[in-house]
């Protein structure tokens, strides 16, 4: 691969542990890890980000991984420091923390969209799928938000995420869903069917098997940074976020940039496996890629949405050219 890129996002973790026990999450069942539930610290996250910026592009960047953000007391710091280098700045939550004062400098420090996972369209369900009677507050922090961003003219878009919980009910879900949650927060919202997160997790509600292909990410334009690692290391670089979880996590490794460069891991011989891999479709012979759910190719994948920019398999917030299943082979890159 020629030692070349130009980087359209960054999933860079910020706190790697949950205030959540999901039904459908890793981080729950078995478990994630103390070596990767840890904090990032903002020295590090800055450093990180002056190693790739602007060298290798100006990519958005995305503030969750697969921990929650918001577990950072001093989250807003890392938005001022993302926002301060130009770079557009996401967050993915559950949102249970973002109001009050809190909530506020969230929004003040610049942040560009945050999207609330509500895994439910009522109390019952959202309770049996996040494992906390929660709904509720949720609806009434993302009514708090709206009105903020309102009443001070941010320019943060709230957005709201759900997963169906039955594959059988789909269209029952989703009237549900738009008229519990959509409709009365006036959120941009995204219906998802479920995934295994790379075979980490039993999914009771499967996607359907087809012909598998690359799922693309091996020669996309972006990069996903653990806020842990190994036992001891910070900042490990995985091929996705889809690893989350034992036994694939520690598995999917490509190296740690607290002690290695950017060039070495993203250039290196392990990335360079999984492309060779990827492009010659020996799945199998990747532990965390050989059962992932992101291999078939399902256009139901996301099965609503109300926002109507979307195209299917756009990495959200990059932009209409970055189509994930377009990199599915080296010549992309």
């Amino acid at each position: 691969m020629e030692n070349k890129i130009e980087l359209k996002r960054i999933v860079m973790e910020v706190f790697g542990g949950c205030n959540y026990t999901c039904q459908m999450c890793p981080q729950t069942n078995p478990g994630r890890g103390k070596s990767f539930t840890r904090k990032m610290p903002i020295s590090e996250f800055e450093r990180i980000l002056d190693q790739i910026v602007p060298k290798y592009g100006m990519p958005q960047i995305n503030l969750e991984g697969s921990g929650e953000p918001t577990m950072a007391k001093d989250l807003p710091k890392y938005i001022e420091a993302v926002k301060k280098r130009n770079l557009k700045c996401f967050m993915y939550c559950n949102g249970a923390r973002l109001n009050g004062q809190f909530m506020k400098d969230v929004v003040n420090a610049g942040i560009d969209f945050i999207r609330f996972s509500v895994i439910g369209y009522n109390r019952e369900l959202y309770k049996k799928w996040m494992n906390i009677d929660n709904f509720n507050l949720i609806l009434s922090n993302l009514t708090e938000i709206q009105s903020y961003v309102k009443s001070t003219s941010a320019k943060t878009q709230i957005s709201t995420y759900h997963l169906i919980t039955d594959n059988s009910k789909i269209n029952q879900e989703i009237e549900s869903y738009k008229k519990n949650v959509i409709n009365v927060v006036e959120s941009i919202a995204y219906i998802w069917k479920m995934h295994n997160w790379s075979g980490n997790h039993d999914n009771i509600n499967p996607r359907e098997k087809t012909a598998r292909r690359s799922c693309g990410r091996p020669f996309a334009p972006e990069l996903t940074v653990r806020a842990g690692g190994s036992l001891g290391r910070t900042g490990a670089i995985v091929p996705c976020c889809q690893t989350l979880g034992p036994p694939n996590e520690e598995k999917s490794i490509l190296g740690h940039l607290d002690k290695n460069s950017f060039e070495d891991i993203y250039f290196g011989e392990e990335y360079e496996k999984l492309r060779k891999a990827h492009e010659n479709k020996d799945f199998d012979k990747i532990d965390y890629c050989k059962d992932c759910d992101f291999l078939y190719d399902d256009p139901e994948a996301v099965v609503w949405t109300n926002d109507k920019n979307h195209k299917l398999y756009n990495m959200l917030g990059t932009g209409e050219d970055f189509i994930l299943t377009e990199y599915n082979n080296r010549e992309q890159v």
